[in-house]
């Protein structure tokens, strides 16, 4: 495929004049460099004449040069946006994006192809479409070739420049963070920063890179990094109001989630407003729905936010509901909503169902167990997650926390002291969510026993802030076999026919159903099924 090498940079200012120039001369290559430097900033009367521009190319240097296919997307869907300022809607032009890339992608080799900025361009066009399938890691090992591919077109003499450095780094980034792999989307992220901002024409893409730092520190409750990365982003020029949620949702998730943690309802009101209720097509979307229940929980209506939990999934592909973050966002928000809402045990079976030791269940499993009573497995849950790499800053906050309550309903004031000393190293005086998701009780006394400083206005909130999750829960626990046992009652089998099912003696199905009733609170099939089902046990 033709290409060029290092093409001059044209200012914004500058573009008018430079494509006016480009279609007296039919310059199709100086057409292609120009759209990879602006076809993200490109709108209103703009977008239309570099539309009209597009569709004079002829169509075999279309087919050679695939950047400007992508490029008349842009210019398409920029122009339709003028028609329609506010609609906001973006699912048309990154499907038509998409499906292009991967059509693109499809007749690629990468092996052969000589041009950075066209395995770049196509190659994460493919990347888009792959994400929006829910294969993000295929789209990660697409990723991973295409920047071998990049590396080594670069170090070879006259080879052309990345038309958009950083964007590769980025769109990895973004994979990685969709599957849950913090650590790698941070490094991602950095590389796409420190790239995109050794040129002004990519700003846009190191605006993105900030944005989604920002969204991942504060998702985690990393506050100062996320401040830093929004401090950053403020450097940068507003982007143009066609890509500007898309550029910078990740910095209004990161806002949403300090003002969340300062029980700032108004400002959060604000953030939401602009990020929406998790259902609309951007691909941080289970990052939006992470700050949303939460919001739920602490300051709105958990049961609304239940039924909201089971309408999101329906606005998604049903595999990214099923995996990565978004998997990790919903089942962790049903549990936590199941808790606040009194229905423990539903929410004990979800956590078995995932995984009880994995970490990013384990402050509701840890809440479930202090609210059952069971203070001594709630002080060895703390003390093997609250410091784990895994666990985030806001949930080890929480952990240490119920360790404390733990301890000191044990009678052990001085563990309770001990676990509240780093308390005040890994929270602010104006944060209020970890202390407001306790009892009104137990705010005052670790507050007491850890001497932990509030500014006036956060202890004004705190104590306005309604209590998250009831004093006391009733936990239902049956062993596998009871399960299994009471599942097959359930389908209308005989003591006998189970017995043979699972070939075991009669007597041995009766211990279990006995058992099971016991602990239901049953004396009858029909009374031990109607509790199973009340308590989500079935």
């Amino acid at each position: 495929m033709p290409h060029g090498t290092h093409p001059a940079r044209v200012s914004a200012a500058d573009f008018p004049d430079a494509l006016a120039r480009i279609a007296e001369d039919r310059d199709w290559a100086a057409l292609e460099a120009l759209c990879d430097q602006h076809i993200l900033a490109v709108e209103g009367d703009v977008a239309g004449r570099l539309f009209l521009v597009l569709n004079q190319v002829p169509a075999e240097e279309l087919r050679a040069r695939p950047r400007l296919m992508l490029s008349w997307i842009g210019a398409y869907h920029a122009m339709i946006a003028m028609s329609r300022p506010h609609s906001g809607e973006l699912r048309p032009h990154l499907r038509h994006y998409a499906e292009l890339g991967t059509r693109l992608a499809a007749t690629m080799d990468l092996a052969v192809e000589t041009s950075a900025a066209t395995l770049v361009a196509v190659g994460t066009a493919a990347m888009i479409g792959l994400r929006m399938r829910g294969a993000s890691a295929e789209a990660e090992e697409l990723g991973e070739r295409l920047a071998a591919r990049a590396a080594q077109l670069g170090a070879l003499p006259g080879g052309d420049a990345e038309a958009r450095p950083g964007w590769l780094a980025l769109q990895r980034g973004l994979t990685r963070s969709l599957m849950d792999d913090f650590p790698a989307a941070v490094e991602l992220y950095r590389q796409a920063y420190e790239r995109a901002t050794a040129e002004p024409a990519t700003a846009a893409t190191a605006l993105n890179a900030a944005a989604n730092l920002a969204m991942i520190f504060a998702h985690l409750g990393h506050a100062a990094l996320a401040h830093q990365w929004l401090d950053r982003m403020r450097g940068f020029e507003p982007p143009s109001e066609r890509v500007r949620l898309l550029l910078t949702v990740g910095g209004t998730i990161a806002q949403g989630w300090h003002a969340l943690d300062r029980y700032d309802e108004a400002d959060l009101a604000e953030r939401l407003a602009v990020t929406g209720d998790g259902t609309r097509p951007l691909e941080v979307w289970p990052f939006v729905a992470a700050l949303v229940f939460a919001h739920g929980l602490h300051l709105g209506d958990p049961a609304t936010s239940l039924a909201h939990l089971g309408a999101l999934p329906l606005s998604h592909a049903p595999e990214l509901v099923a995996q990565g973050t978004a998997f990790r966002v919903l089942r962790r928000a049903h549990v936590e909503l199941l808790i606040a809402t009194g229905q423990a045990t539903r929410a004990l079976r979800l956590i078995k169902q995932a995984d009880p030791q994995c970490s990013w269940l384990a402050l509701p499993a840890a809440r479930l167990r202090l609210l059952n009573g069971e203070y001594e497995a709630v002080r060895a849950m703390a003390s093997r997650t609250s410091w784990h790499e895994t666990t985030s800053r806001r949930d080890a906050r929480q952990m240490l926390l119920l360790k404390a309550i733990a301890a000191r309903r044990m009678g052990d004031e001085d563990e309770a002291r001990r676990s509240l000393v780093p308390v005040r190293r890994v929270r602010t005086p104006d944060e209020v969510l970890s202390l407001a998701a306790l009892s009104p009780a137990d705010r005052d006394e670790v507050v007491r026993l850890g001497d932990l400083p509030l500014t006036d206005e956060a202890a004004q909130r705190l104590a306005r802030a309604r209590p998250v999750f009831p004093e006391r829960v009733e936990l239902v626990e049956l062993t596998n076999r009871e399960q299994v046992v009471l599942a097959e009652l359930d389908a209308g089998l005989t003591l006998g026919e189970v017995a043979r099912k699972l070939v075991v003696s009669v007597n041995t199905v009766r211990t279990q159903v006995k058992s099971a009733y016991r602990k239901l609170g049953a004396s009858s099939r029909e009374g031990a099924l109607m509790r199973a089902h009340e308590l989500g046990v079935l």
